[in-house]
């Protein structure tokens, strides 16, 4: 299996960044496989992932920011 790896550089301060990051419900917008992200508590999302007629959900919890 080959590995790809990529970089930017964002030209904005590093909070700015994590910030945006960190605002999971967004990323359906962006990533095609997650269909839901939903922050129950502050350091607690549950996701919902799929590709075609494949669904998963799961919890995730931050654990250090």
């Amino acid at each position: 299996m080959s590995t790809v790896e990529e970089t930017i550089e964002i030209a904005v301060p590093v909070r700015t960044a994590y910030d945006q990051w960190t605002q999971f419900e967004c990323f359906p917008r962006f990533m095609t496989t997650v269909k839901r992200v939903e922050q129950v508590r502050p350091a607690v999302t549950l996701w919902v992932v799929g590709l075609g007629p494949l669904r998963r959900e799961f919890a995730t919890e931050i654990v250090d920011q």
